[in-house]
């Protein structure tokens, strides 16, 4: 259930309004319409930033210096989790 194209570091996530999310133990929880899943960290770390503002790239320098890796790599990473998330229908781009 895709909602866009695909993502790009210069794309602008949104969290669907429609999306529920609660947090349970410590772990993130997102619910979709059909299915619900716990988020890794450094997934929950990506999803708390998205603002429908900032670019994935800009989502992936904030997860660079955060886990003290290459931002190359954190934006890479960060286009693949997002991906996921709008294949989940959660997130838009």
């Amino acid at each position: 259930m895709s909602t866009a194209g695909p993502v790009t570091a210069e794309s602008i996530p949104s969290v669907r309004p429609d999306i529920r999310v609660r947090k349970i133990r410590g772990t993130l929880v997102v619910a979709v319409p059909e299915q619900a899943f716990e988020l890794a960290e450094t997934t929950a770390f990506i999803w708390k930033r998205i603002d429908g503002v900032l670019t994935v790239g800009g989502i992936g320098e904030l997860l660079a210096r955060e886990y003290e890796i290459d931002v190359e790599t954190a934006v890479e990473d960060t286009i693949e989790v997002l991906s996921e998330l709008v294949e989940y229908g959660a997130v838009r781009v």
